[in-house]
This record gives C-alpha cells, structure tokens and sequence, in this order.
C-alpha cells in the first residue's frame, strides 16, 4: 500500500542544498540530512534547514541530531507560521529505512522521510530516492510534485546554537 504525498511539493531549487550538503558529508563517508518546513496552511516547501553541527551527529551509519536542535528549528518554525513535514537523510548506498531510522525518526502522523542513497554521489532526481510517510508505522509513499514555477526556497542551518541563514 502506498500513501499519496502530492500535497507536499518542491519548489525546483529545493533540491540543490540538499544534495550539496549530503555530497559533502558523503565523500566524508558521513551521512547527513535537512527538513522540510512549509506552511500551517498549505505544502508548499518554503524552506530547507540542513544540519549544522552543535548537537548533530554524522558518521557511516549514522545522523543524529539532538533533542535541543530539533527544539531550535521547530521554535524557528512556530514562531514563523512554519510546520515541519519532512526529513530527508542520507544512506551510503541504498534508499531504504534502517531498523534506527523506523524506531528514531521522527513519528508524527503524516511526517515524511525521505532516503538519499550513494551518498557520495546523490542521485538529483527526487524519483530515485526513498519516500515513506509515518501511519501508526512507516509506509513508502510516492515522491513529491517538483514544481518548478513556486518561488525559491529559503535555506537555513539549524543546530544546538539556532537556525541561521546558509
């Protein structure tokens, strides 16, 4: 079974920061990710927040950011009107969801998450990625509508010392 994401959509130059920052942790052999924030109202990405460094975790096999970080980007968020709908992540090769990803990703009723696979080398198209969405369990879900005519996204760095321009 697979639930429909089109809802959420991406503007076309929501992709590039992602893919820059998970090529460059990946040819560290890291893995690294970003969330995907939107309005209350709607799901239209509106901004890209990649991983920092305060409280955030990379290494092979892992990306883990702290309970104080997430706090920072979801205060960012509620007190611009934003709403947190998806992580995108990175894997070493392929696009799947680890036993960790299942149990420590965020578990919000209709949260997305999205793998990235060969890190080193990220495939551009949000088609060769892994997309699932949280329904009592993780469940895969079609990709995003990438919609070059929305305006560009804004991109920010969030970690333990807050959100800032990238």
């Amino acid at each position: 079974m697979t639930t429909d994401t089109r809802k959420l959509v991406l503007p076309t130059g929501a992709v590039d920061p992602v893919l820059q920052e998970i090529q460059r942790h990946g040819l560290a052999d890291q893995e690294t990710g970003a969330l995907l924030l939107t309005g209350q109202s709607h799901k239209h990405v509106l901004v890209v927040a990649v991983a920092g460094t305060a409280g955030i975790v990379r290494g092979p096999g892992l990306f883990t950011v702290s309970a104080v970080a997430y706090d920072r980007l979801f205060t960012f968020a509620e007190e611009r009107s934003y709403q947190v709908r998806a992580m995108i992540h990175s894997h070493p090769e392929e696009a799947f969801l680890s036993r960790t990803d299942r149990a420590y990703s965020l578990r919000v009723p209709g949260f997305i998450s999205a793998v990235v696979p060969t890190y080193a080398a990220p495939p551009a198209d949000p088609e060769s990625w892994g997309w699932w969405r949280f329904e009592r369990d993780w469940v895969p879900c079609t990709t995003p509508v990438v919609d070059p005519a929305l305006p560009p996204v804004r991109t920010v760095v969030f970690d333990e010392e807050g959100v800032h321009e990238y």
